[in-house]
């Protein structure tokens, strides 16, 4: 009896042993869901928007100093044990509070749906990012969220300050500029293609540190390139004869381009042949390819026209010729001007073709320096000549149909080291922004006129 009282005892003691721990299970397994839905909520409070896209010569301790974020709380939120394992494009999460400088584009972000998301004006954000706000972005694109107070300084030798466009919109000209604090020759290559980068200006710095030379030049994207990552890369040679170099990533956003289908008349049949155009492509490219020439402008470019006249066919729009027996791009603005209205210089420059040509007809071509040329197609008659000097507003032809065309209009091209961007951003830009500056190339032809 006492067998069985002992019995049914440990058996009851065992029973509620057994509840007692399946609530202690049940507890504990509460307890860690609770952890876990706490700790996806503070991922998804941080991503995708709170990140720091890793750039070239980053480091965890620079990022941190950056962003103002203590280093060890830094490399605690990405769980990283060597502060000095970081790669190039790595995302990293910011703790709450950081200054977020850029966020990772979703599928089907645009600039105006990550602008509404952020609580910034869309025009805004699509000017620091290079783009328009309707512009569809590849998820995954780091978008900037805001302008740097000041230029970041770069452990890069002399060179003290580097501004590279993070993004350039497919079809125009980026602008690169960097301050050097000592006499060296700069150089800048795109995907190992050199850019005519050169010394612009001085500027004043703090008394202590003297004066700094600030180069600059375009890096022009071709309608036709495709879009992605590429490089840009900057280097000297050191006194000591070691070259000094250092890259950076530049992000190509496409843009959708019209495709528009040309009926040429019979006797224009022939100038539809690959060959031809390629060899008068071939004829054309050195003389766009020169950048001696010292820069001749500084303001915003004027219409190369009396009147806003209408746009026929813009830059970029994909050209089918006669059924797809001849597929280009367009490299020019078009606009349907009268026969005979006045083609005007948009900018001072220097007259290096006037001439008949077999596609482009009667043509201009003006040199406004450093690399940057612009181009005047189908003229019914071209009034200057070559070598001749003009200012913006100057006449230089008059409009009309001649070579590959099939009705009066003006084709205005613009050129930067051989390629073709859209050309209606000029109108809009200067070249060369810098406050207290004394102007180099135009200090040197004040020189050469005394």
């Amino acid at each position: 009896m006492r067998f069985q009282e002992s019995a049914n005892s440990d058996f009851f003691e065992s029973l509620q042993g057994k509840r007692i721990s399946s609530h202690l299970l049940k507890a504990c397994l509460l307890l860690l869901a609770l952890l876990v839905v706490l700790q996806a909520e503070e991922v998804a409070a941080q991503s995708p928007g709170d990140t720091y896209v890793v750039k070239q010569g980053d480091t965890l301790a620079s990022i941190a100093a950056e962003l103002d974020v203590p280093l060890e709380v830094l490399a605690a939120t990405n769980q990283l044990t060597d502060p000095n394992a970081l790669n190039v494009g790595q995302i990293l999460l910011l703790p709450p509070g950081a200054a977020r400088r850029t966020v990772i584009a979703r599928p089907g972000d645009t600039i105006r749906s990550i602008a509404e998301r952020e609580g910034l004006p869309d025009l805004r954000l699509a000017i620091l990012n290079n783009s328009t706000p309707a512009a569809r972005l590849f998820p995954g694109q780091p978008i900037r969220l805001m302008r740097d107070s000041a230029p970041t300084p770069t452990p890069f030798g002399s060179v003290q300050i580097v501004n590279v466009p993070s993004t350039i919109v497919q079809g125009q000209a980026g602008w690169l500029e960097a301050e050097v604090d000592r006499p060296l020759a700069l150089e800048a290559s795109w995907n190992g293609a050199p850019l005519g980068i050169r010394p612009l200006a001085i500027i004043g710095k703090e008394e202590a540190e003297g004066e700094a030379t600030v180069w600059g030049g375009y890096v022009p994207i071709a309608a036709s390139l495709e879009p992605g990552v590429y490089s840009l890369s900057l280097s000297y040679q050191a006194t000591s004869g070691v070259t000094v170099s250092r890259s950076f990533p530049v992000f190509v956003q496409g843009q959708v381009f019209a495709v528009q289908n040309i009926r040429l008349p019979a006797d224009k049949d022939e100038l539809i042949e690959q060959e031809i155009s390629q060899a008068e492509l071939d004829y054309l490219m050195p003389v766009w390819s020169r950048t001696v020439t010292p820069i001749q402008w500084r303001s915003p470019f004027l219409l190369p026209l009396q009147s806003a006249f209408p746009t026929t066919s813009p830059y970029g729009v994909r050209r089918n010729y006669n059924s797809g027996q001849y597929f280009s791009y367009h490299t020019g603005q078009d606009f349907a001007a009268p026969g005979g209205s006045p083609v005007l210089a948009p900018a001072d420059g220097i007259v290096t073709l006037a001439e008949p040509l077999t596609v482009r007809g009667i043509s201009v071509i003006l040199d406004h320096g450093a690399g940057l040329f612009t181009g005047y197609w189908h003229l019914q008659e071209a009034l200057v000549g070559p070598g001749e000097t003009v200012q913006a507003g100057d006449p230089i032809g008059l409009v009309g149909t001649t070579g590959r065309s099939t009705g009066e209009h003006l084709h205005w091209e613009l050129r930067i080291y051989g390629v073709a961007v859209d050309p209606m951003p000029f109108l809009k830009r200067p070249l060369l922004a810098v406050p207290s500056t004394v102007d180099l190339e135009a200090n040197e032809d004040t020189e050469k006129e005394q």
